[in-house]
């Protein structure tokens, strides 16, 4: 059976800005929001809903097809079909488990491997035939198994967009601060320490100073996640620094960092290239550049930097 998954790709390729969320380009200017301490969420939020736009309009194109060829027993019938393909395409593997309206993270969870969807889809449909017949809405099921589906991909997508690039952002804005105010990599600064008989856990990053390095840690964690910052403020030692996105008013962690003698920089309405340079003067044993301040002057700085500073 088609299913026009170069079509799909296509799609995304020539409508989504950030199609390719690694590349330099869009990590520059997700670096550059990051550093004038806009909300850096508003560019992947969009784009994230411009693919699950176009994700869910391409399901519904497969399963117009799966009707076509297969009639009412399209579900099982694409099961079959999928499973039989040798060598699935990334979309394709997404769509046999998304059928059953799971991930693959969910189905690993609850114990359900490929083998087991035909039955479990089986299953579910007697499950939902059954819930529909008792609200009078059979012949909606189709309807229901559509959202079901757009539900799966959603949480597939958001999933993976959120964990992905997150943790991308963190690496390259460490790396933005550090050149725009002069440092060198693996001269000033170290990225991704991996844990040792020192230090039990990885560390983001260390700078070195006039007494011998400090660890800095980030947490792109809005408002909620709270825990996550704490843990990084207690392992980053005196004189660390903790670079986070926002918290709630309720927050403790100000507390947690002065016990600990930690420096916090909050990214969101802030200015992190300042804080940075104001923690850092008084500990490194070498001339820092004056932070740039003025919109133009810090988008003018990110961009002077070198690519590899944003090729993952």
């Amino acid at each position: 059976m088609e299913y026009f998954v170069e079509q799909y790709r296509q799609w995304l390729r020539d409508n989504i800005a950030l199609t390719n969320a690694f590349s330099e380009e869009s990590l520059r200017q997700m670096s550059i929001q990051m550093l004038l301490g806009n909300n850096y969420r508003l560019i992947t939020e969009n784009n994230t809903k411009s693919k699950l736009t176009l994700t869910y309009l391409w399901l519904t194109d497969v399963i117009d097809n799966a009707k076509n060829e297969f009639g009412d027993n399209w579900k099982n019938a694409l099961v079959e079909d999928l499973s039989n393909i040798r060598h699935r395409t990334p979309e394709q593997n997404n769509l046999l488990f998304w059928l059953a309206g799971l991930t693959q993270k969910t189905s690993t969870n609850i114990g359900v491997s490929k083998n087991d969807l035909a039955v479990v889809i089986e299953e579910l449909q007697r499950y939902i035939g059954n819930l529909l017949t008792n609200i009078n809405r059979y012949e909606d099921m189709d309807t229901a198994w559509l959202l079901m589906m757009a539900g799966s991909a959603t949480l597939n997508i958001r999933g993976s967009d959120k964990s992905k690039v997150g943790k991308t952002l963190e690496g390259v804005l460490i790396r933005s601060i550090l050149n725009v105010l002069g440092l060198t990599e693996n001269e000033n600064f170290w990225m991704n320490i991996d844990r040792d008989a020192e230090v039990d856990r990885e560390t983001d990053c260390e700078i070195q100073t006039a007494r011998g390095r400090i660890r800095v840690e980030v947490g792109l964690i809005s408002s909620g996640n709270q825990e996550v910052i704490e843990d990084k403020i207690n392992r980053v030692g005196v004189n660390g620094v903790v670079l986070f996105d926002k918290v709630g008013q309720k927050t403790r962690i100000y507390e947690t960092a002065d016990r600990h003698r930690v420096k916090l920089i909050q990214i969101r309405n802030n200015q992190p290239l300042v804080e940075m340079y104001r923690h850092l003067t008084r500990l490194v044993n070498f001339d820092l550049n004056a932070p740039p301040q003025l919109e133009a002057d810090i988008i003018n700085s990110v961009n002077a930097l070198p690519a590899d500073i944003f090729t993952m």
